[in-house]
């Protein structure tokens, strides 16, 4: 069981900036969000793996991406289609502290994968994500009080239902730093090294970074089916155009991604990681743009009829970062991969 804990006090209540809740505001859904021991201030990530060709197959790879990432605390798996003819497939770590993260990337069994497999002529390219995320640029959202996806799965508990969500503003509202900074881009990516197949990049000051999922392993074959059949299409839509035209709306790179496991089985899982400038800019095209708001209405044709009986886990975390800490590195890798489009 999950541990509940009484509505938190994260949320500033003396802002320089308003909370965009309307008054009196009930959600039309609940939602939970988790919480972590007051010694914790932040979470490592890292996204490590290939970008290949659709007909090169690195699965017998997998074993030794993951093992290379053993010290981490969580590790997801995940696939996917990257467009023009190439995938991604990568692992998602987290780690409860950024020194563990370190130890983890600087030990020997990772630096021996990623010598092997970032060698030049092996047909498929290599990059890492590595990204610090303090609690008080984050927030975490959950449609259920038992899930405990992307670094939630290194909580202390959880808190709800909360009443800051669905409406438009609620994630930033969310943050606790938001209350007292409008958490602005300064200036663009910065580069490290550039060389023909070999890139390193560190984000600027306030980088949004999304990774929003869905799980329908828990589903009955009816609302299966409800998901796959008319949720499932238009989100995959969305991440398309946040993919191939994400410039237009000051995205640097999306990934709609398909979870897998190494033993083969289909855990029945996705999600989108998606970089965007800023948060104004991810909020923009969240209320404004015509993809987004075909997710957000064929979710809300679904989820009220269900009410607490919805059995789809839906959840997100979305962190505006600072600029220490965030660095990212590509070799052998399509122009514009990643943080890199963001140049």
């Amino acid at each position: 069981m999950a541990k509940i804990m009484q509505p938190n006090n994260t949320i500033p209540t003396e802002r320089t900036h308003p909370l965009r809740m309307p008054k009196g505001w009930e959600p039309p859904v609940p939602a939970w969000s988790s919480t972590f021991p007051d010694t914790q201030e932040s979470v490592a990530m890292a996204v490590v793996g290939f970008q290949h060709a659709e007909a090169l197959s690195v699965t017998q790879h997998l074993p030794a991406l993951d093992a290379a990432l053993g010290g981490a605390d969580y590790r997801d798996l995940v696939t996917s289609d990257a467009g023009g003819g190439l995938r991604e497939t990568v692992c998602i770590a987290y780690w409860r502290r950024p020194e563990a993260a370190e130890k983890t990337l600087q030990s020997d069994a990772f630096n021996a994968f990623w010598t092997k497999h970032s060698a030049e002529g092996l047909g498929y390219g290599l990059f890492k994500e590595c990204m610090n995320i303090p609690f008080e640029r984050s927030e975490t959202l959950f449609s259920g009080p038992e899930h405990n996806h992307g670094y939630s799965q290194v909580r202390e508990g959880i808190v709800g239902p909360v009443p800051h969500h669905m409406y438009w503003g609620g994630m930033r509202d969310r943050i606790p730093h938001s209350a007292h900074d409008r958490l602005e881009a300064p200036g663009p990516v910065r580069v490290i090294e550039r060389s023909e197949r070999h890139t390193v990049v560190e984000a600027h000051e306030n980088l949004c970074i999304i990774r929003s999922g869905q799980d329908w392993g828990h589903c009955d074959n009816s609302q299966r089916d409800e998901y796959l059949g008319l949720m499932e299409p238009v989100l995959e839509a969305g991440m398309t155009f946040l993919r191939d035209r994400g410039d237009e709306v000051n995205c640097y790179a999306c990934r709609y991604m398909k979870d897998i496991a190494l033993d083969g089985s289909d855990p029945k899982r996705s999600c989108g990681l998606a970089y965007f400038r800023t948060m104004a800019d991810l909020e923009h095209w969240a209320e404004h743009h015509p993809t987004h708001l075909e997710i957000f209405n064929t979710f809300l044709s679904i989820a009220p009829k269900h009410g607490p009986n919805l059995q789809l886990r839906l959840w997100h975390e979305v962190s505006v970062l600072p600029a220490a800490g965030q660095r990212a590195e590509y070799i052998n890798c399509r122009e514009g991969t990643g943080l890199v489009g963001g140049l």
